[in-house]
């Protein structure tokens, strides 16, 4: 579990500052389907599809 106290504050140009929506719509799209993609990929090529 994440700690919270009320007195810590993350800068907005820090490295820990991510947003999603402050990037395009295709980076957030490729961010999106490229875990779900290699996923597929995985399971496809271990079922033996591929041969």
């Amino acid at each position: 579990m994440a700690h919270r106290s009320r007195s810590h504050r993350h800068r907005q140009e820090g490295p820990c500052h991510f947003s999603l929506m402050s990037l395009s719509a295709t980076r957030r799209l490729l961010l999106a389907t490229a875990p779900l993609a290699a996923l597929w990929l995985a399971v496809s090529w271990a079922a033996g599809w591929w041969g």
